[in-house]
């Protein structure tokens, strides 16, 4: 939503050239910074549209640069906060990157996501996007939607990672249906692809609301042949697509931990942190588990771990979600006390962890994770 609105208030603003549109410019810049980097890659794709344009006037405004330095002042103290931490964002992203995204080709790419986005769309966002190139008056627009489009597809991304741009390149398809309708007086273009959308649009549906019960689905989707050719994490599995299995389970993952916590002795208990593999175990435990007098969960992937040991030895530990050989390195007994299991979604074995090797905050650096 906030590209959408930054794409529409930069064409008003170029178009009156007005400095009160330049700041708010800036500050809704700023904004779509600080929550998501996907700005940054469109800031970087404005620019160099403008420059393959020759929109030289729009360059020269000093304006543009205030509403720069509004941007940059608002995302200055997060700029410091990541150097502090040693630029753990980056950090992720090149870890991610390597470790966690499959490497697509460009062609298999492309063809995720002409599948993400309904493949029935493709003739629209294309129009649109070539009606952005051909209108003189649009052309940068078109060259920000590519060089965008571009930066993604050489960065070994996911493909909804540049699904913001889309509503730019569905809106301009529409108008240029719209325009060619009138131009040749005939209406038919409009009716077919209104049906066209409507119609895929229903069928679809179920592949990314989740309006059906989990068997019907899992028939559904296989009578369709679609989501299974979109995979954007290794490992990843094939009963569910990614964005369905991360919904189900979390509840009775947390039953199954405080079971296992629930059956330590009192002293035990007392000490005992529980910790995750992960932060959606985490967050699950963090969510569900005071309804169980469960503790808070630490764990030391990602921002989790900058949050810490909270104070825990590491004497008494419940881990879930790891591997027993993984948790032999830190501790001398790895005692196997459940098992998760969901049919839909994942895995996840809890262990009772003694003796450890070294104070948990020893271990801390050592079992960070960031992907």
């Amino acid at each position: 939503m906030l590209v959408t609105l930054f794409i529409y208030l930069l064409l008003k603003t170029i178009a009156s050239s007005s400095p009160q549109k330049w700041i708010m410019l800036g500050i809704l810049f700023g904004a779509g910074i600080l929550n998501k980097y996907t700005f940054l890659v469109l800031g970087f794709s404005v620019l160099l549209s403008l420059i393959i344009t020759k929109r030289w006037s729009v360059l020269q405004s000093h304006w543009m640069y205030v509403g720069g330095i509004i941007s940059f002042v608002m995302f200055l103290p997060h700029v410091m906060w990541q150097i502090h931490h040693g630029w753990p964002t980056l950090e992720f992203m090149r870890n991610a990157a390597k470790f966690k995204n499959l490497s697509l080709s460009p062609v298999a790419f492309l063809s995720q996501l002409a599948v993400g986005l309904n493949p029935f769309t493709l003739p629209l966002w294309l129009s649109g996007l070539l009606y952005l190139l051909v209108r003189k008056e649009f052309r940068f627009l078109g060259w920000m939607a590519v060089v965008f489009l571009l930066v993604y597809l050489v960065q070994n991304s996911k493909i909804y990672y540049v699904f913001p741009i889309f509503p730019l390149l569905l809106s301009s398809g529409a108008v240029a249906v719209e325009r060619f309708s009138q131009n040749y007086r005939v209406s038919w273009p409009k009716w077919v692809v209104g049906s066209a959308m409507i119609i895929s649009g229903t069928v679809l549906m179920p592949l990314a609301v989740p309006i059906l019960p989990v068997p019907q689905f899992v028939s559904y989707a296989k009578s369709l042949g679609l989501w299974n050719l979109i995979r954007m994490e290794k490992g990843e599995g094939d009963v569910l697509p990614i964005h369905f299995v991360y919904r189900l389970g979390w509840e009775e993952l947390v039953d199954s931990v405080a079971t296992a916590y629930d059956a330590l002795p009192s002293d035990e208990k007392r000490e005992c942190a529980i910790l995750a593999s992960w932060y959606g175990i985490a967050g699950a435990i963090d969510h569900f588990g005071p309804n169980h007098g469960l503790p808070n969960a630490i764990c030391p992937r990602n921002n989790y771990w900058l949050w810490g040991t909270r104070n825990y030895s590491g004497d008494v530990v419940l881990a879930v979600g790891y591997d027993a050989q993984f948790l032999k390195q830190f501790f001398s007994s790895v005692v196997q006390v459940s098992y998760f299991k969901n049919p839909y979604a994942y895995d996840a074995e809890i262990y009772l962890c003694t003796k450890p090797n070294a104070p948990l905050k020893e271990m801390w650096p050592r079992l960070k994770r960031f992907i």
